[in-house]
């Protein structure tokens, strides 16, 4: 037998005699976290390996990428193993991280330019047990990823991995009859999740799926390499060391509001701090050189635009709500439904036109061109009338975000393209009615974050440093000329939404500070600022011991709608079992007579029940 071979059928022996670690998963993670038990971490790579080697092997297609893949994984979880809260769901959250990982790891080998030959797929002996419907298992990562974490973890420890749902509820410490009712709640989701994509199985069928979906015979020496990557990642290959970058530094735009300001500003950031992000140690990057934009601003001023009359618009708010777009009066009253249910998820984006009969839809769906077993969605446009079934005219563009023009008759589109350590702010302006598209050609870095009645955008250029980060607020004219630099960048403020006559903006201000060697926002403070003075005014009575969510003005800006949702004190395993309050808060202009017209309750610290509103 050669050398690697024998290595191997011993490494294996060895582990097949080897007891193994009474401790739950739980206990493994908490050891980890308290004292960065070497023992502990190996124990989990072991326990959850076969899962992690199964949807890396299937999502890649080959086989070093999905070596690589599976180290990455168990580098992010050595990073981010404080944030896996409670600490019994680390299943479910490796089940995800694996499928975030596996796709960057195809994005790189597709960025390379010299493409793997057939040959180098993965051979049967490395492969383990081969799943009889590849397909099936592609639908199914993709769709279980996408679950939010509470199903998925209970998927992955009763389904995936046959646990009695009695021991699984005393590790998690809900009811058992908790444990029952959610289990069956992810089983229905899951398979109308599968139906949209064409799969239907039974329930014992998906049961099955599910158990297949988890089996994978691990090469030999892969977990020691995976414990030796995590535990010193200075030492790690190149290819895990930039692969468990990229998905930590994508993890941490995530955390951030939903909105693609928050994007720029998280990955300007990321691109700022990519020494930080790799290792602690690393010495603090130089400031990004200035952006030339003399092309841009020698062109002629552009022509004063007489604001355009805006239509009269129903004086209603739309928010999504539990998973469903929803309408309501501004008391809270008189609420309907606007979209199916649970249509409308995380990362998704609406907006009611001026007149209040069509929605503009951001959402996420099967990349264009894709076989469906490929697991690659996007986030693209889609344009509906209110009562409409179905999700509407997809316009074809991709994008993050999207706003209206004051009269209705166009919307401009943002995404965010290139590397993550040089990102590219793309905006595209939309005719709604008949699809056509026109470029929207802005200085380097900005970023739209409203349009005004007289046609000028509000965006925010991004510079500064990993310590400094500086975010401007400025008015651009169309043709991508400065009309007026509104602040002066001493603070980084997000989501600058423009009241109805241009004149305020409200925002929200980060507090930002270094965890562990990565930028993250503490909380933000919802300000207004005075566009010509460019003034900066918290906003009075937002309650304490939460965080906003999200920001609007009343069709005549003489009111505010915000979302706020509770925090809680305590440990992350404490906060992830309490109910959590979330509420729509309208207010003055100036914070006053806030009343809360709108109240949810979700399972945890980190449950999503209201989103941002929009009033028309």
């Amino acid at each position: 037998m050669p050398l690697p071979g024998l290595s191997a059928a011993v490494a294996r022996a060895r582990r097949a005699v080897a007891p193994a670690d009474p401790r739950s998963d739980g206990a493994l993670l908490a050891a980890f976290v308290a004292s960065r038990d070497g023992a502990a971490f190996a124990a989990l790579v072991e326990r959850f390996g076969p899962m992690v080697f199964a949807v890396c092997r299937r999502v890649t297609g080959h086989h070093q990428d999905a070596e690589d893949a599976f180290q990455a994984v168990f580098v992010v979880l050595a990073r981010k193993a404080a944030a896996v809260v409670p600490r019994e769901a680390v299943g479910g959250w490796l089940y995800g991280v694996a499928v975030r990982t596996a796709r960057e790891a195809r994005a790189m080998a597709a960025r390379r330019s010299a493409r793997e030959t057939l040959s180098s797929h993965l051979p049967d002996a490395a492969c383990g047990v081969a799943h009889p419907d590849p397909d099936l298992a592609a639908v199914i990562d993709a769709e279980l990823a996408a679950l939010p974490e509470k199903y998925r973890t209970l998927l992955v420890r009763c389904d995936l991995r046959d646990e009695p749902q009695v021991e699984v509820a005393a590790a998690l410490g809900v009811p058992v009859g908790t444990v029952y009712s959610r289990l069956a709640a992810a089983r229905q989701r899951l398979a109308a999740r599968l139906a949209a994509r064409g799969v239907t199985l039974g329930a014992g069928g998906l049961a099955v799926a599910l158990k297949d979906a988890a089996r994978a015979t691990v090469p030999a020496d892969l977990p020691a390499r995976a414990v030796a990557s995590a535990l010193a990642p200075e030492h790690a290959p190149a290819a895990v060391a930039a692969l468990s970058n990229g998905v930590l530094r994508a993890m941490f735009l995530h955390k951030l509001k939903p909105t693609l300001l928050s994007i720029a500003v998280a990955t300007a950031s990321a691109a700022l701090a990519t020494g930080l992000l790799a290792s602690p140690l690393a010495p603090e990057p130089p400031p990004a050189p200035p952006v030339a934009v003399a092309l841009v601003s020698a062109q002629p001023p552009a022509p004063k635009v007489a604001p355009r009359p805006g239509p009269k618009g129903p004086n209603k708010i739309l928010i999504a709500k539990n998973g469903q777009l929803v309408l309501i009066d501004p008391d809270g009253k008189n609420e309907t439904r606007v979209s199916e249910k649970d249509a409308f998820g995380p990362g998704s984006e609406a907006k009611l036109s001026p007149d209040g009969k069509r929605v503009a839809l951001v959402v996420e769906v099967q990349k264009r061109g894709a076989p469906p077993a490929a697991q690659q969605g996007e986030h693209r446009l889609f344009v509906r009338t209110l009562g409409e079934p179905g999700p509407g005219t997809d316009t074809g563009i991709e994008c993050e975000t999207v706003f209206w023009s004051a009269d209705g008759s166009e919307l401009v589109a943002g995404r965010v393209t290139g590397d993550r350590a040089a990102p590219v702010f793309v905006h595209t302006a939309v005719d709604p009615r008949t699809g056509k598209t026109t470029p929207v050609r802005l200085p380097a870095g900005h970023v739209v974050t409203g349009w005004l009645a007289d046609g000028r955008f509000v965006t925010t250029k991004l510079s500064g440093t990993p310590s400094a980060p500086e975010a401007r607020i400025h008015l651009m004219n169309r043709n991508g000329t400065e009309s007026k630099a509104v602040t002066d960048g001493t603070a980084v403020i997000g989501s600058s939404v423009p009241s109805p006559d241009g004149i305020r903006l409200l925002g929200l201000r980060p507090t930002l500070k270094m965890v562990d060697g990565q930028v993250e926002s503490e909380r933000d403070e919802l300000v207004r600022i005075d566009v010509a003075t460019g003034r900066v005014t918290p906003v009075e009575g937002v309650p304490s011991g939460g965080d906003i969510q999200g920001v609007c003005w009343s069709p005549d800006g003489t009111k505010i709608a915000y979302t706020w949702r509770q925090v809680h004190a305590g440990t992350d395993d404490e906060r992830a079992r309490k109910e959590t309050e979330s509420r729509l808060v309208v207010a003055d202009a100036d914070g006053r007579n806030a009343r809360t017209v709108l109240t949810t309750t979700g399972a945890s610290q980190w449950a999503f029940t209201i989103g941002a509103p929009d009033w028309r």
